[in-house]
């Protein structure tokens, strides 16, 4: 090729290059100053604690995952802070896997809120016919059940959830109709023995960093389309009713949660995105702040993760909406440029590697005698340096996401290794040209099928229902998984009872004396006995009961049940019976191992309960004490009577009856917001 060909080439990319990106450019460097308007909308984590928990539906939809999902769900049941018997979840299977309808079926017997819904299908249908099928049947339940969920949540069969996310949802899907939360890849902790083994995985751990922590959050101070990430998002009750007999899940698309929050943008109900951090307890007694997102492993494998981004890029940039589409619609500007921005990927994805023998050969040219790309001082130069400067101002944004998610040794593997074109960020955009060329090429022999098909089939022939495409999944191991659940100094931290030097102090002082921390704490005066409780109460997904509660409550347990000195010696008190099971109260003085004994001597299931020691003594009185009844009309209730009728568990009626005492709800109006009763 000639100088003047080779420069008309040159020319030609970066006028291309900057089409392409200077748009994006722009977006960034505003959004900047749009973000400090939306961090001032986070909650205040203290909210949490003055909402009243309300029934949360969680449906997974799984395809032969009986590797998986027996691990996924014991782990949610094990970390979620939220009361078990407040939300439920929701396995949508297939009538022919055997295998993971055994593993769902062994869950259900195990967990009272766990349930297996079998589709009417047989498998795969596609994701979005499995939930909608889910959303009919669990419409079904609250009829049996007389109950209203709430807010209906979408996970995968292979996720971590957050601790709080349940916590997080139950308060803010009273202030908004969609929530989407961060989704972040699960990685190692990279290392150079370990780079180019989880090359693929870990780009898209820079992906999502920086589409999570930077471009949802532009996309959502601006008021522009919000799209879902089809896991880890949430869609209020009133969301749902809006869809009427019509299905939630467009059941047609390859990616239906992108298409089901455009639709919703359309209705004029933008997606909120939750960015929000909470404090954490290092094993070093450091303290960092984490994201409450959800986190998953992403393909390992370049075959893999092709097969997944080219079925992304088919169902986002050819399915669901088109340029005519963007520019014909009554959206706002904000939204319609973020859809085409969504649309040029599948451009951009192609651009993208063919710059790169370009980047290549005017790094040669500056060390030899090869004619210039670029002539220095020319209009090309000029735009070159343009692009550059876009390019680095791309990469900082990336390493900035990249630190706030992963950490620095992240972002040095990520875009510093080696500088100017990092292997993974190559390794990325090898990946997105390779998925967009499939998914171009799926296109095209669709279409060419599609053709062909017309010809010969009537008009009365039903298209061709799509099929789940989906990924194969596996799960961390439980040692791993443990870092994700609550110790005592985190809820501590994130209730705001204490300060995180206060806290480091008093580790260091329960590791040195050897001491159990509750009890430091107690001592240098840092916690009152009920924080403490409230703290333990929430690692161990018990509840903290008031002295009203217990001293009411006590006198519904006969006196011959158990034996007094029993009870003094443990330092707890029954507060209610039921058919298989009591309810019990223990303080922080409950010597270890009194629950074990109790079940084990009277052969019986307890319940634990938390409340200040004090609170017992009374207790115990009161029981055995028939001259003591002043606190017996305080039993007498709406929720008592519901929880006689079976109506509410146990733990319904503690939790219920705790936000009586808090606030100006009456019985019934907490029934009602809690969707334990049906309007």
């Amino acid at each position: 090729m000639n100088t003047q060909g080779l420069y008309l080439l040159g020319l030609l990319l970066v006028i291309l290059y900057l089409l392409m990106g200077l748009d994006d450019f722009i977006w960034d460097i505003q959004a900047l100053f749009r973000r400090r308007n939306y961090n001032k909308q986070l909650l205040d984590m203290k909210k949490l604690e003055e909402t009243p928990p309300k029934l949360l539906a969680v449906m997974i939809a799984c395809w032969h995952e009986d590797n998986v999902i027996g691990a996924v769900i014991e782990n949610i049941l094990a970390s979620v802070q939220y009361p078990n018997s407040m939300y439920h979840i929701f396995l949508g299977l297939y009538p022919n896997d055997p295998e993971t309808i055994a593993v769902g079926r062994e869950l259900e017997k195990s967990f009272a809120n766990v349930h297996v819904v079998i589709n009417e299908l047989p498998g795969p249908t596609s994701k979005a016919q499995n939930i909608n099928y889910m959303i009919r049947q669990i419409k079904a339940f609250e009829t049996r059940q007389q109950w209203r969920f709430q807010s209906f949540t979408v996970h995968d069969s292979e996720d971590v959830v957050h601790p709080y996310e349940l916590k997080v949802t139950n308060y803010l899907i009273d202030h908004y109709p969609a929530i989407q939360f961060p989704v972040f890849p699960l990685m190692e902790m990279p290392r150079l023995r370990n780079f180019f083994k989880n090359m693929v995985t870990n780009t898209y751990a820079d992906e999502f960093a920086e589409n999570h922590f930077i471009t949802m959050v532009s996309r959502y101070s601006s008021g522009a389309f919000v799209p879902s990430a089809g896991t880890g998002f949430a869609l209020s009750r009133k969301t749902i009713e809006r869809f009427g007999e019509d299905e939630i899940l467009p059941e047609n698309s390859l990616t239906e949660d992108y298409r089901l929050s455009l639709t919703l943008y359309e209705k004029g109900i933008q997606m909120y995105y939750v960015m929000l951090r909470v404090p954490r307890l290092t094993d070093d007694f450091k303290i960092r702040h984490e994201f409450i997102a959800t986190r998953s492993r992403f393909p390992a494998t370049f075959k893999t993760a092709i097969k997944q981004k080219a079925r992304w890029i088919t169902g986002i940039t050819m399915q669901s909406v088109g340029l005519k589409e963007i520019f014909d619609c009554k959206m706002p500007i904000a939204g319609r440029y973020s859809l085409y921005r969504d649309q040029k990927a599948k451009i951009g994805n192609l651009l993208s590697l063919i710059g790169y023998p370009v980047v290549i050969y005017f790094l040669i040219s500056l060390f030899t005698d090869l004619p210039p790309i670029y002539p220095v001082y020319s209009l090309s130069w000029y735009l070159s340096l343009l692009v550059t400067v876009m390019m680095i101002e791309r990469e900082l944004f990336r390493g900035i996401s990249i630190y706030q998610v992963y950490g620095l040794r992240s972002v040095f593997f990520a875009c510093l290794l080696p500088p100017v074109l990092p292997i993974r960020f190559i390794c990325g955009n090898i990946i997105n040209f390779s998925a967009t060329v499939v998914a171009y090429f799926h296109r095209f022999r669709r279409r060419h099928k599609k053709e062909k098909v017309v010809k010969k089939e009537t008009s009365k022939k039903a298209p061709k229902k799509i099929a789940w495409d989906k990924t194969d999944h596996q799960f961390l191991e439980k040692a791993v998984l443990k870092r994700y659940h609550r110790n005592l100094g985190d809820v501590l931290l994130e209730k705001g009872y204490i300060s995180e030097s206060d806290l480091s102090k008093a580790l260091e002082k329960a590791h040195e004396k050897r001491r159990r921390l509750g009890n430091i704490l107690i001592q240098e005066n840092l916690l009152t006995e009920v924080q403490l409780l409230d703290a333990l109460a929430n690692v161990q997904q018990g509840l903290l009961v008031s002295q009203e509660q217990v001293l009411a409550l006590v006198q519904t347990v006969p006196t011959t049940d158990f034996d007094r000195n029993h009870l003094e010696l443990g330092r707890c008190v029954p507060l209610l019976k039921s058919e298989d099971h009591y309810v019990f109260a223990f303080s922080y003085a409950s010597p270890d191992g009194t629950l074990a004994w109790l079940e084990t001597h009277y052969k019986v299931t307890i319940q634990p309960v938390f409340t200040v020691e004090g609170t017992i003594d009374q207790a115990i009185k009161m029981l055995y004490d028939p001259n003591l009844k002043e606190h017996q009309a305080t039993t007498v209730g709406l929720l008592f009577d519901c929880y006689q009728k079976q109506g509410i568990t146990a733990e319904q009626l503690l939790l219920l009856q705790k936000y009586q005492e808090k606030g100006p709800l009456s019985e019934k109006e907490l029934l009602l917001r809690s969707g334990l009763a049906d309007v």
